[in-house]
């Protein structure tokens, strides 16, 4: 990495900062470009480059790695692309341009890959017009998982110039043979969306891919990453550059002029009033209305798809014109999404519902106010989010955050203040994941025999992948093998069938490897990637696709039932050969279930959340409410209303127990709303989690105390912990040892183990590695339920065979560090926090405001046996 200037404090190495766009234009950067080029661009922005384009072209030019973070709608395709299309047109005038890729462009979303082939055709028109050509001689193709069989066909006998792709379709041409000479050419790899792919395994997956790429091409291709709210630190560097290359780094500012985003926060509920989600929803609703009547388009983020289909599905409700809302997603057909992207872009829909699907830089036109529905979780997803409207030169990006309780109007408040001050979170790389070294070791044994030796040496130069172990690595192919105890490949041949083994993946003999047969590569084509996705039905109205709904509610629908799908009510009309009929109907349906995760606090949040609680209870104690309502009415942008709920909520957690201090832990007994039992609630600054890593430990010690079974309840900020237990609980000297940090790893690994969470994610390693398969062969299609046989039969039989497997380590590695984050918890015992401790008559506001409203899970302890003879004793003493 180049040390080229410090930016400032506390910016990494080789990173250009550029205060003033005026200072980057006067530097001339249109020079380096050839006169069709500087042309053309002249006469399209006549307010010239921006800071962003000013300083990455003369790298780009000059074939230097580059990492452009610059603000969502100042032109980064163009600072990526221009520098490569100036020299392929240099090429067409020397006469000297010939077929072959020479530049490949990925990023995560099919759909943005679309909206940059098309914004690609502006400037290579443009340039073409002025060489006095009907057709420029810069060709451009796609290729992703939605490419017909006929085009991919034409895209490899005569590959483009310009590629654009996905990481898994990348893997997949690597794979491919009539590929194999086709990199040789390219010079330039670009990456855009960078903070997206780096913290997931899709992220090792395309580094691993890019290193390949540069081991087949005539020279380490430049490759250049894009993104808007990236942090550029060392980790970041290395995903996108790996270990070896130099880099530079520009954070670029926005345009001079431009005006600072623009963050609200609205609060759904009143001061004096009790969280009432029917209420809170209908006001909503309301004011989702009127800001929609007030702007021309308006994008909303809900936090779920489910939640986004009723928001929807609710606006459309009683609206003369019911095209002009809709919802977008990833279950709805791809060929919709394209349809309500088109219509933002015209204008003909005015406002789109969203989960996470429109985040990225998916060209919907020009949004003028972004809403978010609820937490985004981290500062950096506000700022994208955010970041989507206001994409015209002097227009401010403008974000309203609706917070429909107490706790999510305290966590907007924090989140906005952060976002305004630029306060964006590092990023956390996946490292060494076992099973993406599995799909990659089959993809390149799709190619023929491969060295050992040198397919780890390659796949260790990608920057994710430089601690892997050759021990690990070992594993890996040993397990593809087929010469663990346990199978190399597993199926199920009928529900509830025990699972039935497959042959080895890969023959390995003599330092060399390779696919055992043709269904192999087969079965990697039809798998290829590390998305997380459950089985899916499609849905069909009047013969037309609409989206899927996940395979295990749809197993429960029969004809009659409604639902929700594309905003609108459906009633099955009938399933057949894994497709559900439909027809459009009226009345209030049921809403779908996904699989999909909340997004929770990010670290550095819910430690200033914490923090923000209790200098708020001690401002209380010293100045008194009305003056400490107007300092955060001032200090947080709020309306003196929204200002009085946060310092109501604080007070009357003073009133009832206490407000937990920054750095401590607060710990309350309480019974159980339902009277089974006592409700220990654990109040620490720790974000979720970190938090489930120590609910985990805490579990099993209380599981081992007691041995009964216990429902974990967990958020950030805490965790409670139901015990059903008679008469007293635990005395005040027993809950330190509770947070103790000895054994803590073990006893987060037996709180697992209680658990289905280990089994749950089990089943996505399992498919990343090609143990089992998503998608079997055509004509054999996986049964309805899915994956779960992976979890409830397969996963136990493996880590019974061998308990040292490779997936079972990977499993248990990427439960601890990155669904739970145990390190983080760790650290905090380590600080040797306070810890006080209180008995309540009833479960306290904090309680009821962040940790009861999660979802609980069951830690079994109790023996069966056990379980019965208690019952027959409760029943024979009348209960008691």
């Amino acid at each position: 990495m180049n040390n080229q200037e410090d930016g400032g404090a506390g910016m990494p190495r080789g990173v250009r900062m550029q205060g003033d766009d005026a200072q980057a234009r006067d530097s001339g950067p249109l020079s380096i470009f050839c006169g069709p080029v500087r042309s053309w661009f002249e006469a399209t922005f006549a307010e010239g480059p921006t800071p962003g384009q000013a300083l990455a072209w003369p790298a780009i030019a000059a074939g230097e790695n580059v990492l452009l973070i610059a603000p969502t709608g100042t032109g980064k395709t163009l600072a990526a692309f221009l520098a490569v299309i100036d020299r392929l047109v240099r090429e067409h005038l020397a006469g000297t341009l010939a077929p072959g890729l020479r530049c490949l462009y990925i990023s995560p979303l099919r759909s943005l890959n679309y909206d940059i082939e098309r914004n690609l055709a502006t400037p290579l028109q443009g340039i073409a017009r002025r060489l006095d050509l009907d057709d420029g001689p810069i060709k451009v193709g796609v290729r992703t998982g939605d490419t017909s069989a006929y085009e991919r066909r034409k895209l490899r006998d005569d590959p483009p110039h310009i590629l654009i792709t996905t990481p898994e379709s990348l893997s997949l041409l690597l794979s491919q043979e009539g590929w194999r000479d086709h990199w040789q050419g390219l010079e330039t790899a670009i990456v855009d969306e960078v903070h997206a792919l780096a913290p997931t395994k899709r992220g090792v997956d395309l580094a691993v891919s890019l290193e390949r790429v540069a081991a087949r091409a005539r020279r380490d291709p430049s490759r250049v990453g894009l993104s808007a709210t990236c942090r550029a630190d060392d980790a970041i560097y290395r995903f996108l550059f790996g270990i070896s290359r130099n880099s530079t780094g520009f954070f670029a500012p926005p345009p001079t002029g431009s005006p600072p985003t623009e963050y609200e926060v609205e609060s759904l509920i009143e001061p004096g009033e009790v969280p009432n989600r029917g209420l809170s929803y209908r006001r909503l609703l309301r004011r989702l209305r009127k800001r929609i009547d007030a702007n021309r388009t308006t994008v909303v983020f809900a936090n779920t798809r489910a939640f986004a289909e009723k928001i929807t599905h609710d606006l459309k409700t009683g609206n003369d014109d019911v095209k002009m809302i809709a919802v977008h997603h990833s279950a709805l057909d791809a060929e919709r999404r394209r349809a309500i992207e088109a219509g933002l872009r015209s204008g003909e829909v005015r406002a789109v519902v969203t989960s996470t699907s429109l985040e990225l830089g998916v060209d919907i036109g020009t949004a003028d106010l972004t809403v978010q529905v609820g937490l985004p979780g981290g500062v950096a997803r506000c700022v994208q989010r955010v970041g989507r409207s206001g994409h015209r030169r002097g227009v401010a990006s403008r974000g309203l955050l609706m917070a429909a309780s107490p706790a999510e109007l305290v966590g907007a408040a924090i989140t906005a203040r952060a976002a305004r001050e630029g306060r964006v979170e590092p990023l956390s790389t996946v490292a060494t994941p076992l099973d993406v070294v599995c799909q990659q070791l089959v993809g390149m044994a799709c190619l023929g025999e491969q060295s050992v030796d040198s397919a780890f040496e390659l796949i260790r130069r990608a920057g994710p992948m430089a601690g892997l172990s050759r021990e690990d690595f070992d594993a890996c192919l040993t397990f593809l093998a087929g010469e663990l105890s346990a199978p190399a490949g597993a199926f199920e041949p009928e529900p509830g069938a025990a699972p039935r083994w497959t042959s080895p993946r890969l023959w390995r003999r003599n330092g060399w490897f390779g696919v055992r047969n043709g269904r192999v590569v087969r079965w990697f084509r039809s798998n290829v990637g590390t998305i997380a996705t459950e089985e899916s039905v499609r849905v069909l109205v009047d013969g037309v696709a609409i989206g899927t709904l996940e395979a295990t509610y749809a197993d429960r629908l029969t004809p009659g039932d409604r639902f929700v799908l594309d905003g609108r009510a459906l009633e099955v009309a009938r399933i057949e050969g894994g497709v559900v009929q439909a027809k459009a109907t009226g009345g209030e349906p049921n809403l779908p279930r996904w699989t999909s995760d909340r997004p929770s606090l990010s670290s550095e949040l819910a430690g200033e959340l914490a923090t923000f609680r209790a200098s708020v209870a001690r401002r209380l104690a010293e100045e008194g409410p009305r003056t400490v309502r107007d300092r955060l009415a001032r200090e947080l942008r709020l309306t003196p209303e929204a200002a009085a709920v946060i310092v109501e909520l604080i007070e009357a957690q003073d009133r009832l127990s206490e407000v937990p201090s920054a750095e401590g832990s607060l710990v309350e007994e309480s019974p159980a709303p339902d009277g089974s039992g006592l409700v220990y609630t654990f109040h620490v600054p720790l974000h979720r989690a970190a938090c489930e890593a120590l609910a985990r430990a805490v579990g099993a010690r209380l599981g081992r105390r007691f041995g009964r079974n216990l429902h974990l309840a967990v958020a950030d900020l805490g965790w409670s912990i139901r015990l059903p237990i008679e008469g007293n609980g635990l005395e005040p000297g027993e809950i330190a040892p509770l947070l103790h940090p000895d054994r803590l790893d073990a006893d987060v690994l037996e709180g697992l183990d209680r658990g289905d969470l280990l089994a749950r994610r089990f089943r996505h390693v399992a498919a990343n590695a090609l143990m089992v398969l998503r998608n079997p062969e055509p004509g054999r299609r996986v049964r309805v339920g899915g994956m779960n046989w992976v979890a409830t039969r397969l996963f136990p039989m493996v880590r019974a065979a061998c308990p040292d497997h490779p997936l079972i380590r990977q499993t248990r590695r990427e439960v601890l560090n990155e669904l739970l984050d145990v390190p983080a918890a760790a650290h905090w015992l380590a600080t040797g926090p306070s810890l006080r401790f209180r008995r309540l008559p009833a479960l306290s506001p904090f309680a009821a405001a962040w940790i009861e409203p999660s979802a609980s899970e069951a830690l079994q302890f109790e023996a069966p046996g056990d379980a019965l003879r208690r019952l027959h004793a409760r029943l024979t003493s009348g209960g008691k």
